[in-house]
């Protein structure tokens, strides 16, 4: 027994069963260093690779991920460097399977004299647990009847935006709007029409926005937008908001087709800008809801903006 315990031990012995052991291991497993280029890989199955075994080897991440997925792992890399390793880092990345979802863990190498730095990445496929925490994540945060993000999604967003406000000083701009007979629209149609009615009105909402905007349904006939990066000049960010609104506006008064019927909407919209002054989440809503009905009670404008005395 012992005799066979000490054979299982040389060299060679130990070798082949670290090889069978990687080999059992279905992770993805690169070597990689501070510059993110690649140095060796091991794949079980290639069709999980983000790019062919010959385009691996010599480039880095960069060459060959999507820049949001390659910005990513070089943070990993960089936070690996400071403290030995790293994990939870999650990238979407194109492969022969379609778009898959990987979670990569990364240790820094011991170092070797004369050579530089390397890191060992496991990247591990969690495409189908990454997929059900989304329908998840979308179930708490949508809003059934619109498919737009709700009040939950809406206040950790704003959350987003004061701190990026505070940091970079730019200004942002809080839109808070109703629909100003959708009562009336109900309680002469129905609810049936009502909910048809505030479909159209968040896809035109969504579509009259640019990419990077926020558009979320409050409740009821209520909405609010976040429009973000207005630049740093107070008079000019009012500037901007006043015409985003003036396009609003326009987009949103044409007719509707529900069910074969034409119907108009006014709309009253509150704006509040944001500039990072130690604003609160509450505060914003609060002056944009004000702004909001101030625009109601004004019959020469649709939109009135928030001004800070």
């Amino acid at each position: 027994m012992f005799s066979e315990d000490k054979a299982s031990g040389t060299p060679d012995a130990v070798q082949n069963s670290l090889s069978s052991t990687l080999n059992a291991i279905p992770d993805l497993m690169f070597e990689l260093d501070a510059e993110g280029r690649h140095y060796d890989f091991r794949a079980l199955r290639s069709d999980l690779l983000v790019a062919p075994p010959e385009q691996l080897l010599g480039y880095t991440v960069s060459e060959v991920m999507p820049p949001e997925a390659a910005q990513a792992v070089m943070l990993a890399i960089k936070q690996t460097s400071i403290s030995g390793y790293s994990n939870g880092t999650q990238i979407l990345l194109p492969t022969p399977l379609g778009e898959r979802w990987f979670e990569v863990s990364m240790a820094k190498k011991e170092p070797v004299v004369g050579e530089p730095l390397r890191f060992i990445a496991l990247s591990r496929d969690i495409t189908e647990r990454k997929q059900e925490q989304l329908e998840i994540e979308k179930l708490a945060y949508t809003d059934p009847l619109t498919s737009l993000p709700n009040r939950l999604l809406l206040e950790k967003r704003l959350e987003m935006t004061l701190k990026s406000c505070q940091q970079t000083r730019l200004h942002a701009a809080v839109l808070f709007m109703d629909l100003d007979n959708f009562k009336q629209l109900n309680d002469q149609n129905g609810h049936d029409m009502g909910d048809m009615m505030l479909k159209q009105f968040a896809d035109r909402l969504g579509s009259s926005v640019r990419s990077q905007d926020f558009v979320a349904r409050w409740a009821g006939d209520e909405f609010v937008v976040v429009i973000e990066a207005l630049g740093p000049d107070a008079r000019n960010a009012e500037a901007q908001a006043q015409l985003i609104c003036q396009q609003m506006v326009e987009r949103l008064k044409r007719p509707y087709d529900l069910d074969g019927r034409e119907h108009f909407c006014h709309v009253s919209i509150g704006v509040r800008l944001i500039n990072g002054d130690s604003d609160s989440l509450e505060q914003v809503l609060k002056h944009a809801d004000s702004a909001m009905y101030e625009a109601k009670r004004n019959d020469q404008s649709q939109y009135e903006l928030y001004r800070i005395d």
